[in-house]
């Protein structure tokens, strides 16, 4: 790949706006998403190809051009989970088509529990790396009516659908399962096999990666009990036909806890009380990274509550066997607790990394009120405190906030956390922020701890403050403003000009912030509105910001993208917007599959390979470049984990990325078999790219 070909990033202008702040989400292999009133959009990204030379000098193409549009107003359906029960034996009975689904309320609220809203998204998450089908993360999004509904690949292997997917697409994207509001999920304990869950889930959170196919999910209703739950995809025999497999889900419950906090007394529920605050947000759940040590994984599952905030351990064996329970041990107490006043909206975010302080593993985040930033740190080891007693508000001072602590009326929409290296030592974690208005008025809409030596502002930053600042005559500014398409240079009035009456040209409200998977480019969605006039169209923008290669050789320590722990595609975006290095089997120079690899696999292969003929003719072959070639002149596309020659359809697979092909597993054992006698194994899980380690396209 050529980084000259590299599809520019611009402003992306969408036809509805968000419902809530933190309205976007960025996956580890850099996937968009992006929840408004009504609509969910995700864009997928694309890399230079060998031909988009030509396409460019036509047009120029611009980042993120493939995207999908799906309706936001998610009916919780039980047909959403027939398959899901299906996977378990369980035949769940659905309303008919012609029959109306009246959706009556769910949990245990006042109002929800008998009746809803129009079931709008408030909340969007990407899972965690390898956990869908090839290996994808899932798209999770949290609906006004309490459900969570997953969304992504869903891939059958005998169908036809897929036999002519040579790119990325939508094609294969589908409704994968749901939680809450009524859905049936299987349970073997109750009677039927499955129950329906009569809860209204308010918020929920993704662990950090753990294993191919293996994940948890915590969620919180509006009971404030918080649940863990185990979910798992991996692949079994059909029944129908034992030769076929089909890629299963399985979604369990581990662990249940109360995550009311310490103030339940009287005053945090009676809304007649003249003292009386609202509380909650679909922000309140966030695990920390995970610390590997000894065959275990540790975790602080964070979460908030009435002006407090809960960190529970959890630790489970690194042995998790697919289609099994995990081994769990959640502590029965929280490991420490903060007394705080919170909002509503207040949320919580961690460092992606564990840092060591005096040789303990300590991790790091920050609250957000969310008028305000309170770093905090948990050691993961030591001994949780002593659970203290329920009080009131009152008794610890954190019904209101504090006199003078506030610094702003302006809430935090957005917030992302620098990576931190390890080495250099800091008093807190790094990170930027951004607030709901942006104006003339107000300069305080996007802050950042970083130091000096990496504190550049990002593009999308300097935009919105020239915007804001500009100023025109009054007689322009009431004229109005095309707020989505005209981002044009108006002319501005001299500041000796009293002739005419100015004003400021452009104030916009932003609804979140985004980083890409290493941190080196951002994104922020915006509505841009005339300071003249009240606006009654319901639209917002993407805007981005990235480092170029000056920057990133600008930059060491403290901003410098990260490689490790990245996906071949998140290395690679940041490779184009990140200013990353370059990466192994994609970049330009980088490509040519290496003849002396050291792999495993590709040495088991190696005699194999030089005894290989044509299929047609019997002729020898020769290596040419990423193919092989016959003296006769048949051409075979070569594979990139063996290099074997691909002499058959349906026997490979297509990397997304580097575009080359690799056998599929089958095809392999049937190979060394063949060479070697029954029972050979072949060491490759078949599902990366051995030339690059990119996702497969099917």
């Amino acid at each position: 790949m050529d980084r000259s070909k590299t599809r520019p990033l611009k402003t992306i202008h969408l036809k509805s706006r968000p419902l809530t702040s933190h309205a976007q989400a960025w996956s580890c292999d850099a996937e968009l998403a992006i929840a408004t009133d009504d609509t969910i959009y995700v864009f997928l990204p694309e890399y230079p190809k060998a031909n988009d030379r030509d396409e460019a000098a036509e047009e120029e193409v611009q980042q993120f051009s493939l995207s999908f549009r799906a309706s936001g107003l998610i009916k919780p359906d039980p047909a959403i989970n027939a398959q899901l029960c299906a996977f378990a034996g369980i035949r769940v009975t659905t309303p008919r088509t012609t029959e109306e689904n009246w959706f009556t309320g769910v949990g245990s609220g006042l109002v929800t529990s008998s009746g809803a809203s129009v079931c709008q998204i408030v909340r969007l998450e990407w899972s965690p790396n390898g956990l869908g089908c090839n290996l994808r993360p899932i798209l999770t999004a949290l609906s006004t009516n309490g459900a969570i509904i997953a969304l992504g690949e869903h891939i059958d292997r005998q169908s036809t659908v897929i036999t002519g997917m040579r790119t990325r697409g939508f094609k294969a994207w589908k409704t994968l399962w749901g939680l809450g509001a009524n859905l049936p999920i299987p349970d073997l304990k109750e009677e039927g096999g499955y129950r329906n869950m009569n809860e209204r889930i308010q918020a929920f959170s993704w662990s950090k990666e753990i294993s191919g196919g293996r994940a948890l999910l915590a969620y919180c209703n509006d009971a404030e009990e918080i649940a863990i739950m185990s979910v798992q995809l991996y692949s079994r025999q059909k029944s129908s036909d034992q030769a076929a497999e089909e890629s299963i889900w399985d979604i369990k419950e581990v662990f249940r806890f109360d995550g009311r906090g310490l103030h339940t007394k009287e005053d945090a529920t009676d809304i007649t009380d003249p003292d009386f605050v609202p509380h909650g947000s679909a922000f309140s759940l966030r695990w920390s990274p995970w610390f590997v040590s000894n065959g275990k994984r540790t975790a602080i599952l964070s979460y908030l509550a009435k002006n407090h905030v809960g960190f529970r351990r959890v630790t489970m064996q690194d042995d998790w066997v697919r289609g099994q329970l995990p081994q769990l041990h959640i502590e029965e107490q929280d490991m420490t607790t903060i007394c705080i006043f919170l909002s509503t909206d207040a949320f919580i975010e961690w460092e992606n990394s564990v840092c060591m302080e005096d040789d303990k593993p300590v991790v790091r985040g920050v609250i957000g009120t969310p008028f305000d930033i309170k770093p905090f740190q948990v050691s993961l080891f030591d001994v949780p405190q002593a659970s203290g007693e329920p009080h009131y508000t009152w008794e610890c001072s954190t019904t209101y906030p504090k006199e003078g602590e506030t610094t702003s009326t302006n809430p935090i929409t957005g917030v992302i956390m620098h990576h931190h290296d390890g080495l250099t030592t800091s008093t807190g974690p790094h990170y930027s922020l951004v607030r709901l208005a942006a104006t003339a008025n107000n300069q305080d809409w996007y802050q950042t701890n970083l130091p000096d030596t990496g504190a550049n502002p990002p593009q999308w930053a300097g935009k919105i403050r020239k915007l804001t600042t500009r100023v025109v005559s009054r007689a322009s500014a009431l004229e109005g403003l095309d707020s989505d398409t005209d981002e044009s240079e108006d002319e501005i009035v001299a500041e000796d000009d009293e002739s005419k009456l100015q004003a400021h040209h452009s104030r916009f409200c932003i609804w979140g912030m985004a980083a890409s998977p290493g941190g080196g480019s951002t994104a922020v969605l915006v509505s841009q509105f005339n300071t003249q006039h009240p606006e009654r169209r319901a639209v917002s923008k993407l805007l981005f910001g990235w480092r170029d290669q000056e920057d990133y050789r600008s930059v060491q320590s403290q901003e410098a993208t990260p490689a490790e722990g990245l996906t071949t595609e998140g290395q690679l975006w940041e490779w184009m917007y990140g200013g990353g290095r370059a990466v192994p089997g994609t970049t330009a120079g980088n490509k040519t599959m290496a003849e002396e690899g050291d792999s495993r696999l590709r040495e088991q292969f190696r005699g194999v390979v030089a005894r290989q003929q044509c299929v047609f003719c019997d002729a020898r072959l020769q290596t040419e470049g990423n193919d092989v070639k016959c003296m006769n002149g048949h051409v075979f596309a070569r594979c990139a984990s063996t290099g074997l020659a691909i002499m058959g359809p349906d026997i490979s697979r297509i990397c997304a990325v580097c575009e080359l092909r690799c056998l599929k597993v089958s095809e392999l054992i049937r190979l060394a078999e063949e060479q070697y006698g029954p029972g050979t194994k072949v060491e490759s899980s078949g599902e990366a790219c051995g030339g690059c380690g990119g996702k497969f396209v099917a």
